[in-house]
């Protein structure tokens, strides 16, 4: 009796076993393939401007949905126009800092740049002749509104971004004092938002615009943002990033311009034109070039 007992709750017990794991074999196959696609479309979903701004550092800086919104909102393809320039002959506007570059390049050929900000795309562009007798690509970046209409009227043949640089790893929204070629983030946006002259524009991380590019080899990179340059610099992941050469402006840093000497000496640079310690004036600028 107890034989037959136990042989026939043998199918029972068996039953019950594979009820159980059928039901983990669902969790763990079905429920949590569910729950992660439903969580993903939710994240699509949400996907705009005040998600990524107010999302902050929980998004590494290449998230999908920030480069989601840079290519579909923020970059402009090359022109297909005729080129319009102010002064036709001038190809090489710059202070000096063009030359000092492609001699560290020896007049390389076919090369990519970045240039922030890029003011009205002619006026003292560092980057001009490169694109009109190099035949370089690249992309210009500036934040404020109004010189950014006189980027696209220009008709360069490189991608343009009417953003800012963000001063964190992460976009957010600031507000520009508009002032040409003076314009900068303002450091007091209390005051700053009630002046005529101010508007609240979007920035974007270095690395992030470079993400929604796919490039991550940088020819040349030119910063001249009247003062924060040295704090952009700071959220590159360098680690990630092969920039040649580079030249930032420190008219304005509020840093010691030996602690921005140091900090590149750390990241794997060499400075090339120093200005003012010994007299070498390049513009305004400090030109970089990445060590062998």
């Amino acid at each position: 009796m107890r034989w037959y007992t136990f042989a026939k709750g043998r199918p029972v017990a068996l039953m019950t076993v594979l009820s159980v794991g059928c039901a983990l074999f669902f969790f763990r196959y079905c429920y949590l393939n569910i729950s992660n696609y439903i969580s993903q479309s939710f994240q699509v979903s949400i996907c705009d401007i005040d998600y990524i701004n107010s999302a902050k550092s929980a998004l590494e800086q290449d998230d999908p949905c920030i480069l989601r919104i840079i290519r579909e909102k923020f970059l402009f393809p090359p022109s297909q126009k005729k080129l319009h320039l102010y002064d036709p002959k001038n190809h090489n506007p710059s202070q000096g800092q063009t030359d000092v570059i492609l001699d560290v390049l020896k007049d390389q050929k076919n090369g990519f740049f970045v240039e922030c900000g890029a003011l009205d795309g002619e006026i003292l562009s560092n980057t001009l002749y490169m694109e009109l007798d190099l035949e370089w690509q690249g992309v210009l970046i500036e934040g404020d509104p109004k010189n950014f209409k006189k980027v696209l009227e220009k008709n360069r043949r490189v991608w343009t971004v009417p953003a800012c640089l963000s001063t964190s790893p992460f976009p957010k929204t600031v507000v520009f004092n508009q002032a040409f070629n003076l314009g900068r983030i303002s450091q007091n946006e209390t005051i700053d938002e009630k002046r005529e002259e101010s508007v609240r524009v979007q920035c974007f991380p270095f690395f992030s615009i470079l993400s929604a590019l796919d490039r991550t080899q940088i020819d040349y990179f030119s910063l001249d943002i009247e003062g924060d340059e040295f704090t952009v610099l700071k959220t590159i992941p360098w680690d990630r990033v092969d920039i040649k050469t580079l030249s930032m402006e420190i008219d304005h840093v509020r840093e010691d311009r030996k602690t921005i000497r140091a900090y590149m000496e750390q990241k794997g640079y060499e400075i090339v034109a120093p200005y003012p310690e010994e007299g070498d004036k390049v513009g305004n600028d400090f030109i970089f070039k990445k060590r062998q």
